[in-house]
């Protein structure tokens, strides 16, 4: 139990420290830590609670940048969409998400390598719901939302500031209805308060820490090692390894 402690832990302050310095990882680098020793939506669960542990002082921090009229549709869609396959996700085959989560790891790899960082030319109504609900699907399934609705809120908001804001409250207001379901579906109980202490413990730990090496560290390079670690981890779920 100590070396599994541990190893969340060390899971955890990852994403923190990938969090606070890059501003994404967190609920990847979790989950990887997760998943490992609970069924996927158990994992997506806890990993959702230890996430919010940063998101909520992050959007604290920026509130008073955010564009609300930016936020609403955004965060209708990708609430439905999170809480539709939160109902669903219990009943699936725990092996078979598995791989479903290896193949979604590998795509988000793959992801960063050939299309991050390169907007659409036009985001369409259509487009645009498409982001949302991608969104809303990873984050109910694995507690990895952000790839998708990052992508749109930096083509949307006008500074650094108002971007972390209306992203961040998103994902704020999205974790009180999709907590309710996992509580009374049985995803997320008391028998999860020892995977959740070392979790928040090893996340907030972490956040300081990029507090200490923003400015010192290369965060291209710690993405690329990031995304290279999720591929091969990917892979191998997949793979059923």
């Amino acid at each position: 139990m100590l070396i599994r402690s541990l190893i969340l832990m060390l899971a955890s302050a990852a994403g923190g420290v990938v969090q606070g310095t890059c501003g994404f990882g967190s609920g990847i680098l979790t989950m990887l830590g997760f998943s490992t020793y609970l069924p996927v939506p158990q994992a997506a669960a806890v990993t959702s609670v230890i996430n919010f542990g940063i998101t909520f002082p992050t959007m604290l921090r920026y509130r008073k940048h955010l564009t609300l009229k930016k936020i609403i549709v955004p965060f209708l869609v990708y609430t439905v969409a999170s809480m539709l396959i939160i109902r669903v996700s219990a009943q699936l085959d725990a092996k078979l998400l598995k791989r479903v989560f290896g193949g979604f790891l590998l795509a988000l790899s793959v992801y960063h390598f050939t299309l991050a960082g390169k907007q659409p030319t036009r985001w369409t109504p259509a487009l645009c719901a498409l982001a949302f609900i991608i969104s809303g699907l990873g984050s109910g399934l694995f507690a990895v939302g952000g790839p998708m609705m990052v992508l749109y809120f930096l083509a949307h908001t006008d500074s650094t500031e108002e971007f972390l804001a209306d992203t961040q409250t998103i994902f704020v207001l999205n974790a009180a209805p999709t907590l309710y379901l996992r509580l009374t579906g049985g995803l997320l109980t008391a028998e999860h308060v020892p995977y959740l202490i070392p979790g928040l413990i090893g996340v907030l730990a972490g956040f300081v820490i990029a507090g200490k090496l923003v400015g010192r560290i290369d965060k291209p390079r710690l993405t690329r090692l990031v995304y290279i670690a999720v591929g091969v981890s990917g892979l191998l779920y997949l793979l059923g390894m």
